[in-house]
C-alpha cells in the first residue's frame, strides 16, 4: 500500500498544496479578525444578530471547515474524478496490484491528505488567535473541548468523500466541485448553531456516516465500473 501511496502522490504538486495551505490559513485569519473587527465596532443599521454569537477563533474555524471540503473536492478531482475522466486510470491497473488495493490507494491518499492539512489548520488558526487576542481585545479566542474538535474534524472529512459518490456518477469534475460547494452553504447555515451545522458534532458525525456508507457504495461501484 505504502508504493502505492508514493506512486499517487507523484501526481500532485505537493509544495504547492502546502504553499496554497499557508496562504489559505493566513487569508482565513485576516478575515476572521476583519470580520470582528466589524462586529466589535458595529456601524448604525448593520445587522449582527447571529454572528455577534461567535468568537473570532469559531469564526476562522467554521471559514476552514468551509474550504477544506471544498479543497477535499478538488484532491478528489485531481487524484480520482479526472483518471476516470481521461481514462487513464486503466494505465494503473497494468500494474501488480489489484483494482481494490488502488481504488482504496486513492481514498487513503485523499484522507490523509486532508486530515493532514485539517489538523495544520486547526492549530494554525487556534494558536494564532489566541496569541492575536491577548494583545488585540477585538479579537476574541474561546477554547474547545479537543473531543469536540476531534469529532468534527475527522466526521467533516468523511462528509468530504459525500462529493465524490456524485462526481463519479458520470465521471464529472464539475459536479464533484458544485455538490462540494452546495455541502459548504447547507453544512455553514447558521440557523441551527451560530458555528454552522458541521460544528456541532452529533450532526456532523450523523453526516460523516451517511457519507461514508456512500463511500462504500460508490467503492463497491468502482470495482465494476467499465472504463
Amino acid at each position: 500500500m505504502s508504493k502505492l501511496l508514493k506512486i499517487e502522490l507523484k501526481k500532485i504538486n505537493l509544495k504547492s498544496q502546502i504553499i496554497s495551505l499557508l496562504a489559505m490559513n493566513c487569508i482565513v485569519l485576516l478575515l476572521s479578525i476583519f470580520t470582528s473587527t466589524l462586529l466589535a465596532n458595529p456601524s448604525e443599521g448593520t445587522p449582527t444578530g447571529v454572528a455577534m454569537q461567535l468568537t473570532t477563533s469559531e469564526l476562522a474555524l467554521l471559514i476552514t471547515r468551509a474550504v477544506l471540503i471544498v479543497w477535499q473536492s478538488i484532491l478528489i478531482v485531481q487524484i480520482i474524478i479526472e483518471e476516470y475522466k481521461t481514462k487513464t486510470i486503466t494505465v494503473l491497473f497494468t500494474y501488480p496490484y489489484s483494482k481494490k488495493q488502488m481504488i482504496l490507494a486513492k481514498f487513503l491518499l485523499v484522507f490523509l491528505l486532508t486530515a493532514a492539512f485539517a489538523v495544520f489548520s486547526t492549530v494554525f488558526q487556534e494558536i494564532s488567535i489566541y496569541l492575536l487576542s491577548r494583545q488585540l481585545t477585538f479579537v476574541t479566542f474561546m477554547p474547545e473541548s479537543l473531543w469536540s474538535v476531534v469529532i468534527v474534524l475527522i466526521s467533516n472529512i468523511c462528509l468530504g468523500f459525500l462529493p465524490l459518490f456524485i462526481g463519479m456518477r458520470n465521471s464529472s469534475v464539475i459536479a464533484t466541485i458544485v455538490s462540494s460547494l452546495v455541502i459548504v452553504v447547507i453544512g455553514s447555515n447558521s440557523q441551527a448553531s451560530p458555528s454552522g451545522l458541521l460544528g456541532i458534532p452529533v450532526v456532523s458525525l450523523f453526516l460523516g456516516v451517511v457519507s461514508l456508507i456512500l463511500l462504500v457504495i460508490t467503492y463497491r461501484s468502482m470495482l465494476v465500473k467499465e472504463i
